[in-house]
């Protein structure tokens, strides 16, 4: 079954608050005036300054300044904050002029762990950040793409997508908000076959690319005393959109927009060994050799029977197993 995109799970719009000040942020406050026998003088000729040492924002999202007081932050940009300061100040102090800066930004920030050269926690800035430039600061993955997938968990909400999808599919590359975790899991793919093969197994391929005649030969290929080379079947889940142009009243059948589908290839026709070559096994693809009962045959068909018609793929690829002859 195919992983849910992300995109509909999520959304793909990008989050604007990553510039506001939470708690646990580290923030620094400089304030300067007009004069130099100001409140916040330096004891100079000049305009008097002062730098309050760095504070972690409260619990109740506060910082403290001298002769304003308690000041709310949590929630607000350092702009805003900025004008805050100045207003309580500005019956006290001569023409006060207040930078606010956030030193340390641990509320914004995602976690990135797993298959990652450096996992870790990694601020986010105003601008916002995609999932590939969050595994891109983590320093990349460490090993091949196609081994692995991508989880991302946002509150009680958690979504896994294959890597290579999420590289192809830029719609994919979703914007990360504030505490979301991200998670590279090697995710080893496989495929079952059963039937009439030299072996019934369930395998996992590690490469990136794996056609059925690759696959075939992992479990000795068919038998040639029980096997229907009129018979070979891949059985997986496709999206409905593949499948309308050769069935076009085909409608999902799962959550995800999939189709159940069964492809053929029959090699008691030349070109069959051509097709064999050049289909590429996908993960969790069930690949069943039918005996050369005609009864076997019809037995599968009716353990399938809820798919939609085989996708044609070449000529008389996707004949209709109910009509496969002996």
């Amino acid at each position: 079954m195919q992983e849910r995109p992300l995109s509909a799970a999520f959304g793909g719009a990008r989050k604007q608050s990553s510039s506001r000040i939470g708690v646990g942020d580290a923030v620094t406050v400089s304030i300067w005036e007009a004069s130099e026998n100001g409140l916040f003088s330096a004891g100079t000729s000049q305009q008097g300054g002062a730098q309050i040492p760095v504070q972690l924002v409260s619990e109740r999202g506060t910082i403290s300044v001298p002769y304003a007081g308690t000041i709310k932050v949590a929630g607000q940009s350092p702009e805003d904050v900025k004008v805050t300061i100045e207003k309580a100040l500005s019956r006290m102090a001569v023409e006060p002029q207040v930078l606010v800066n956030v030193v340390k930004n641990n509320s914004n920030t995602v976690t990135v762990t797993g298959e990652v050269a450096a996992s870790g926690r990694i601020p986010l800035t105003p601008g916002g950040e995609r999932l590939l430039d969050i595994i891109a600061t983590a320093g990349g993955p460490r090993m091949e793409l196609h081994q692995l997938a991508v989880q991302i968990t946002r509150g009680m909400k958690t979504e896994t997508i294959p890597m290579e999808q999420l590289i192809s599919d830029p719609r994919e590359n979703i914007y990360v908000q504030s505490n979301d975790v991200v998670t590279l899991i090697r995710q080893p793919r496989s495929f079952t076959v059963f039937g009439a093969s030299m072996a019934n197994a369930s395998l996992q391929f590690d490469e990136s690319q794996l056609y059925l005649n690759q696959g075939l030969a992992k479990v000795g290929g068919l038998n040639d005393e029980r096997a229907n080379a009129k018979g070979v079947f891949v059985y997986r889940q496709e999206p409905v959109e593949l499948v309308r142009p050769f069935a076009p009243n085909a409608r999902s059948m799962h959550a995800d927009g999939t189709v159940n589908v069964i492809y053929q290839v029959d090699l008691k026709d030349p070109s069959g060994f051509f097709i064999l070559k050049n289909f590429r096994i996908k993960n969790r693809d069930l690949i069943y050799i039918a005996n050369s009962s005609l009864a076997e045959i019809r037995k599968f068909s009716t353990l399938v029977s809820t798919t939609v018609a085989p996708v044609a793929q070449g000529a008389s690829f996707a004949a209709n197993i109910n009509d496969l002859g002996n």
